[in-house]
């Protein structure tokens, strides 16, 4: 299922508000801004909205969602007001028909598929949770699922974070502890790993070297071991950590001894590569994509997970503040932020087609795009605010 368009605000009418406007997504998108536009932020919105449609986390303080999906052809709305945590408004559409409404107070009416042929019935849900989430029903409601699945696989990455070098693991005997291993949290990629090997073994390891060597990291080996560069004292058990062999090394790299850069990408591809292989992915979030890297290793891994996407049909929404990486994306994939005091308005080819195209025939990189603000200087308008 793909995201087709974002509309939020939160605190509306209140001095705090923050509203995002005109962000409509393809398969693959690049979100670009000049500092304090939103492009976190955007990506924040995207992610909590994931966690509320799995039931992973109630809503949060204020929120107001005005989203599309399209579901194979389907066209679904889905509509979501909060305030102080609670639910005031929530209505799911699709194809024209309204199959879920509710207001205050958890009161609203569902479509029951497999009763009586068919029909509205009412209900009443608490006003702190959602209706899509709390009526999941595979008979007479299965028409939400979509919207779960969605929301379960999407997977969110901070390219200009750690991920996970810090976190190292402690793996205790069978029977000894139950600790469930969380693949959407972007730290825990020591037992990642060490999961995704028992579940995939050789080929894993393989498609994280062949992905390493692509973007110019010539390792011979990976794995897990106690780190070499450093000295832990742990209590119940050995640390552990991942560690690669690099071409014309005698000795091994350990986590704490790579580079910022060089973990990242390890990181950020053990993760994406799980997913594929586990087929639990549909849509990726990465921020601050490229950050610490090399001309050279930010543009190849750009066309590695733009590649990745496209083969395993998978919606990629990343953002940036690098020209390698705004060079190196079509202006057809990008998405430009605009921040007018609290309101971010978006510019892209679905609503400012002929500035885009306009800009073509100047000759000039596509981050002259963004530095010269062409999207105002085209029309003669004034520039954002961007603090």
């Amino acid at each position: 299922m793909l995201l087709k368009s974002v509309e939020f605000i939160e605190f509306e009418n209140d001095p705090q508000e923050w509203k995002l406007e005109g962000l409509s997504l393809g398969q693959r998108n690049l979100i670009v801004g000049k500092n304090a536009s939103g492009k976190s932020r955007t990506l924040n919105v995207i992610g909590a909205l994931a966690s509320n449609l799995a039931g992973l986390n109630p809503p949060s303080i204020s929120g107001n969602y005005n989203v599309i999906f399209d579901n194979d052809g389907k066209i679904i709305e889905y509509q979501l007001k909060y305030n102080e945590s609670e639910v005031s408004e929530e209505k799911l559409t699709i194809g024209g028909t309204v199959l879920l409404s509710r207001g205050d107070g958890g009161k609203g009416t569902i479509f029951a598929e497999a009763l009586d042929g068919g029909k509205n019935i009412d209900f009443q849900t608490p006003p702190s949770g959602l209706a899509v989430v709390s009526r999941r029903d595979t008979i007479q409601h299965k028409f939400l699922e979509p919207l779960y699945e969605w929301g379960i696989s999407l997977r969110h990455y901070h390219f200009g974070g750690k991920l996970g070098k810090e976190h190292f693991a402690v793996f205790v005997e069978k029977g000894k502890g139950n600790v469930k291993i969380d693949d959407r949290d972007e730290n825990q990629i020591v037992a990642l790993y060490r999961q995704a090997m028992k579940e995939f073994n050789d080929d894993f390891r393989a498609s994280i070297i062949n992905d390493m060597r692509e973007i110019d990291y010539e390792i011979e080996e990976i794995g897990l071991r106690a780190p070499v560069s450093i000295r832990i004292i742990s209590g119940p058990g050995e640390l552990i950590g991942i560690y690669v062999k690099e071409k014309g090394l005698k000795g091994i790299t350990d986590q704490h001894s790579m580079s910022q850069g060089m973990f990242r990408v390890l990181s950020i591809l053990i993760q994406i590569n799980y997913s594929q292989m586990a087929k639990k992915s549909s849509c990726i979030l990465v921020d601050d994509i490229g950050e610490g890297l090399d001309f050279d290793r930010s543009c190849k891994l750009i066309d590695l997970l733009r590649n990745k996407a496209k083969d395993h049909n998978i919606q990629l929404i990343l953002s940036t503040n690098d020209r390698f990486v705004m060079n190196k994306i079509p202006l057809e994939e990008w998405s430009v932020l605009q921040r007018h005091g609290s309101i971010v308005k978006v510019r892209n080819y679905d609503n400012s087609r002929e500035i885009f195209e306009e800009f073509k025939f100047t000759g000039l990189s596509n981050f002259s795009f963004l530095e010269m603000d062409f999207v105002n200087e085209s029309q003669g308008q004034e520039a954002p605010i961007h603090e």
